[in-house]
């Protein structure tokens, strides 16, 4: 499966192939779509699955999701509603969110994967870039750890991608806190979103943040 961005000068499966080992590989991919060198690793592959409360990940897709419609010409407006709906329904890129999660988090047990929870490095990021140096076994001091946690932070990283050449990038910014979803959901569609996720998660020791 291949999903082009707009801005692309070639499909990404090329880029990689001339890309030097060792390589950086993003993927939104559900776990049964992935290249199976990331879906099951085998020697040194490392494997990081970031992971975002559904609500705030919700929120935050339909707020990339209209600006990448308009980059691609579109020029009707996307309404939140029918979006919500479609985050519930599964009909949205990638698939059901939750079924994306519990996909990769089947993997929890096996040394070559790290999961970490947006909330928990919003919270302590520190700590969050400490376990991904020893995840990847790289030899770092204190100093240079600061300084990528520091480098790391959100206010940091905005104006890097806000100036980026790369229009996909100057639109993935935007408030990157925790509990934006309250200025956006109604309380029915909260309720609705409740009684999804706590169905689909409740008994699989995956558990969030909302605020």
């Amino acid at each position: 499966m291949e999903m082009t961005r707009p801005t692309a000068t070639q499909p990404g499966y090329v880029a990689l192939l001339d890309m030097p080992s060792p390589r950086l590989v993003v993927t939104h991919l559900p776990i049964q779509f992935a290249p199976k060198g990331v879906s099951k690793p085998q020697n040194k592959v490392k494997v990081l699955v970031p992971m975002r409360n559904p609500k705030d990940t919700a929120v935050s897709m339909y707020h990339f999701r209209a600006k990448m419609l308009k980059l691609a010409g579109a020029n009707a407006e996307l309404p939140w509603e029918k979006f919500a709906q479609d985050f519930l329904n599964g009909t949205v890129p990638f698939g059901d969110y939750c079924d994306h999660l519990l996909g990769w988090w089947q993997m929890r047990d096996d040394p070559h994967f790290l999961f970490l929870k947006y909330e928990d490095m919003k919270k302590d990021l520190l700590s969050a870039v400490k376990k991904i140096v020893a995840f990847l076994e790289v030899d770092l001091d204190e100093s240079t750890v600061k300084d990528i946690a520091e480098a790391s932070t959100f206010n940091n990283m905005k104006p890097d991608l806000d100036s980026s050449s790369m229009a996909e990038r100057r639109n993935i910014a935007r408030k990157g806190i925790i509990g934006d979803w309250k200025n956006t959901f109604s309380s029915e569609e909260s309720a609705a979103f409740d009684a999804w996720y706590e169905k689909k998660l409740t008994g699989t020791g995956l558990t969030f943040d909302f605020e």
